[in-house]
């Protein structure tokens, strides 16, 4: 029973996250386009970050709560499910759909990851830290402005401009709550298992807060368009380090376990170079995806469930 309630809260609380999440993009989207802004600036604000807004409210909240470990799995541990389990379970139909790479995009991935090494090599986040990693924000976002929309999707708003705003509003309440239940749920059922807020952070919110773009990528592989998918795996784990790492250095300054760097950091080094590698090799040449796309989704799926399943 001791473990029922604090379970329960923390589902409450991913559910809270992921549904206020949804409701937040969708809501000021169409205020967006009611007020007048431009497709593209709503591209780069709502979508590109749209999906990493679970992560970002955890990881104020955590900070709040005083336990920046939490942020810190939830941030290596989403870029860890998001490769492995929603390009495993994406490779399974991403040989159907063209792919075109962006050079710019995965050098961003490759510098972001490598970074985020660097700055966890002394196992904490300074200041200095935090600032070259708003450094490398600004320059994502820049990057997002440079690029065209692929395709203009016109579609009439119907809802009244305070209705919008309200459940505007609404959407983040329910973000503020989400957040609060799953940092201070998450803690209490760590201690209650005996496992630390890392570990919490790293797998059941983690993968919680990852919720939105598995959801996503099911919604882009059955209408055949991998490009979403695989824009949305590389946007979603570059902000997942250069948004959550800044709040958690420019608070206080934490030392974190060894197993950041060692154990954590290193599956996710891993997982990223095999993603950038299987994309490059698979986007020239279609046949090459058809053959290797379920070895690939096998392999990425062990890889991360022995990873969650060591962890404890």
């Amino acid at each position: 029973m001791e473990f029922l309630l604090p379970a329960s809260f923390l589902s409450i609380g991913l559910i809270l996250l992921v549904k206020g999440a949804d409701l937040f993009i969708d809501n000021i989207s169409d205020l967006g386009k009611k007020i007048g802004l431009s497709d593209m600036f709503l591209g780069i604000t709502v979508v590109a970050l749209g999906t990493s807004i679970p992560e970002v409210f955890v990881s104020i909240s955590s900070v709040v709560n005083l336990k920046p470990e939490i942020a810190m799995g939830n941030s290596i541990g989403s870029n860890i499910a998001n490769l492995g389990i929603v390009f495993g379970f994406a490779c399974f139909f991403i040989s159907k759909s063209s792919i075109t790479l962006n050079l710019r995009d995965i050098f961003l991935l490759f510098l972001t990851t490598l970074l985020a090494g660097y700055v966890l090599f002394d196992y904490k986040i300074s200041s200095s830290d935090s600032i070259l990693m708003i450094g490398l924000f600004i320059l994502f976002l820049l990057h997002l402005i440079r690029q065209k929309p692929q395709e203009e999707l016109v579609t009439p708003v119907t809802k009244s401009a305070f209705s919008l705003t309200s459940f505007s509003f609404l959407s983040l309440v329910l973000l503020l709550i989400g957040s609060e239940l799953t940092v201070n749920y998450g803690s209490k059922l760590a201690s209650l298992i005996g496992i630390s807020d890392t570990v919490v952070g790293l797998t059941m919110v983690a993968i919680g807060t990852s919720l939105p773009e598995l959801a996503t990528s099911f919604s882009a592989l059955k209408q055949k368009k991998g490009n979403l998918v695989i824009g949305n795996i590389v946007g979603s784990n570059i902000l997942n380090i250069v948004l959550v790492f800044p709040i958690i250095g420019l608070s206080f300054v934490k030392v974190f376990e060894a197993n950041i760097l060692t154990r954590d950091y290193l599956m996710m080094a891993i997982l990223t170079a095999i993603f950038i590698t299987y994309l490059s090799l698979g986007t020239f040449e279609s046949s090459f995806k058809r053959k290797t796309a379920p070895l690939m989704a096998a392999l990425l799926l062990i890889f991360t469930i022995y990873y969650f399943y060591q962890l404890f």
